[in-house]
């Protein structure tokens, strides 16, 4: 893309010190003329400038050299790394409940607007099964789920999970319900199971209805799980399982390296520890080439592998997969007792659109989407926030995860309610309720009027919880 070329000219320039921090950038319009290129990619080029931390701009200045904040030492406070006794899941369900009204802005909710998924194909679909298929409502399907859906699938995902066998793939109701099944399968009452701190809480949730212990793994913000941080865990304690998301992880955003993710698999090898991967994000990353999976390199069979369509075709699809690394028979036994199976004709909708889609340009597009929300809403922030906040920078996805020394970001979650503005509060993705100081943003929907008004309202609630902290 030529924009990239131009932003990486500019820091290139910026790290040798032939651009001195401070200093004015060219205009936009001499870039244009520079590189022959159009005012929109000048454009482009500055925003990607900004979204990595090399520019900020100012009000009748234009835009300045800047370099970016080294590490995230401000993004994560150090974690305690104790045998947790989940108590707070009421807590999480009520918080959560109280932030999905209608009239707030949502920035709690992990969901993007329903712009950003393909209405208009999941309908004609859906109308091309029912003339087919008349009686589909009529009837379960089996356990394991459809034939047809499970070859499809499994062609899907061979590239990045190197899998290509149907018999080993199981239908779910959605990704967590993978999960689920994969916990009640390799834990039993009061087994500990490691998780990256923070994680998504839905997965702390089913731990607590489980009646398991959980343990917190430093999570690195842009590398992910630290294997020095989960060896010693592994080797103090007798941990049954592992749950992790490798790609556009929630809510921190990262993507591990193919190399961290082989690091992570043999120090659970050596420790006799399975892995449950969540690969629901893997599918909107900002990357031009989808990222593999710890199951790709999965070389002795300890990965249980969990996925959805959730986040690429719609929430209410609820197809999601499980390709359990072992106990087949018993991931059969736990889904039937469950729910028997899920939906015939959800089934016959993505088996119906992974045929004749390119599902991989959907999900491209809105990836590119998310990648933009992300940046434009990083930038608002700090500049609202005047560079007193700090923010993770996602791989894929439309999560922002942020912290603002401090404050108390239950109590900040409670003042924003009464302001009409929903935020996930960090304590929420903690199993022992850390990150007090932190919060999920969603950046689901278009930098649109209303956006920046809201964001620009709830950075003057953040100042004012910082500016209480600090007296």
């Amino acid at each position: 893309m030529l924009y990239e070329k131009i932003a990486n000219y500019i820091i290139q320039n910026i790290e040798s010190g032939a651009i001195i921090p401070g200093e004015k950038l060219p205009s936009l319009r001499t870039i244009a003329h520079k590189f022959g290129v159009s005012n929109p990619t000048a454009i482009e080029a500055y925003r990607m400038l900004e979204y990595l931390g090399y520019t900020i701009s100012k009000e009748r200045s234009g835009f300045i050299a800047v370099l970016p904040e080294q590490g995230d030492s401000k993004l994560l406070t150090k974690i305690s790394s104790n045998i947790s006794e989940i108590k707070h899941v009421d807590e999480i369900v009520q918080l959560y409940s109280k932030s999905k009204n209608a009239s707030f802005a949502q920035f709690g909710v992990g969901v993007p607007a329903e712009e950003y998924f393909p209405n208009t194909l999941l309908k004609k679909h859906s109308h091309k099964i029912l003339r087919s298929n008349p009686t589909c409502f009529s009837s379960y399907a089996l356990p394991e789920g459809r034939l047809d859906l499970r070859d499809e699938i499994s062609n899907w995902i061979l590239p990045w999970a190197g899998i290509n066998s149907p018999e080993e793939i199981h239908i779910t109701n959605g990704c967590l319900e993978a999960i689920n099944l994969a916990l009640s399968v390799f834990c039993k009452t009061k087994d500990i199971v490691a998780v990256e701190s923070p994680c998504y809480f839905g997965m702390i949730q089913a731990l607590k209805v489980k009646n398991l212990r959980a343990i917190e793994v430093h999570t690195d913000p842009q590398e992910g799980i630290d294997p020095e941080s989960l060896d010693k865990i592994l080797t103090r304690h007798n941990i049954k399982v592992l749950i992790s998301t490798s790609n556009a992880q929630n809510p921190l955003g990262f993507s591990m390296s193919d190399q961290r993710k082989k690091e992570i698999l043999r120090i659970c090898k050596k420790h006799g520890t399975r892995i449950i991967e969540n690969d629901v994000y893997g599918d909107v990353t900002f990357n031009t080439k989808r990222p593999k999976t710890y199951k790709y390199f999965d070389q002795h069979n300890i990965v249980t592998y969990c996925s959805s369509f959730s986040k690429t075709l719609g929430p209410s699809v609820r197809i999601g997969w499980c390709i359990p690394s072992d106990n087949f028979e018993l991931f059969l036994k736990r889904k039937t007792s469950s729910n028997i199976s899920s939906s015939d004709f959800n089934q016959l909708l993505v088996t119906s659109i992974l045929k004749e889609e390119d599902v991989l340009r959907i999900t491209r597009k809105s990836a590119k989407a998310y990648e933009e929300n992300v940046a434009g809403y990083s930038v608002l922030l700090k500049r609202f926030m005047n560079g007193n906040i700090a923010l993770s920078k996602p791989s894929g996805g439309w999560l922002l995860w942020a912290n603002v020394e401090g404050i108390d970001a239950l109590k900040t979650f409670e003042l924003a309610l009464k302001n009409k503005i929903a935020i996930t509060p960090g304590p929420l993705f903690s199993a022992s309720g850390q990150h007090r100081s932190s919060f999920r943003i969603n950046c689901g929907s278009k930098l649109d009027e209303k956006t920046i008004k809201d964001l620009s309202k709830l950075s003057e609630i953040l100042a004012e919880s910082r500016k209480d902290s600090l007296m």
